[in-house]
């Protein structure tokens, strides 16, 4: 399944989203795709357990093929975790 997340600003996100939907699935296959504002999951977790796992995180993710994707991250806005 292809998501569009939000806010998906740095590599400190791409580390983020990729430990967070690994530790719930240890065997997915997670690929981030920084430049598109996207994650690619191959697991056995439906959309919304995927989104439901990354909102925690404060990302906002939908499926790439649906009606709604989330709002994109403006050039001012940041994940904040590369800050910390």
């Amino acid at each position: 399944m292809k998501f569009n997340v939000s806010p998906l600003t740095c590599g400190r996100c791409v580390i983020t989203i990729t430990q967070a939907l690994l530790a719930v699935e240890p065997d997915a296959r997670v690929t981030v795709n920084l430049a598109a504002g996207t994650v690619d999951f191959d697991g056995a977790l439906d959309a919304a357990a995927v989104a439901a796992t990354l909102a925690p995180h404060g990302y906002s993710a939908v499926p790439a093929d649906g009606p709604a994707t989330p709002e994109p991250a403006s050039a001012d806005h940041c994940c904040g975790s590369c800050h910390v």
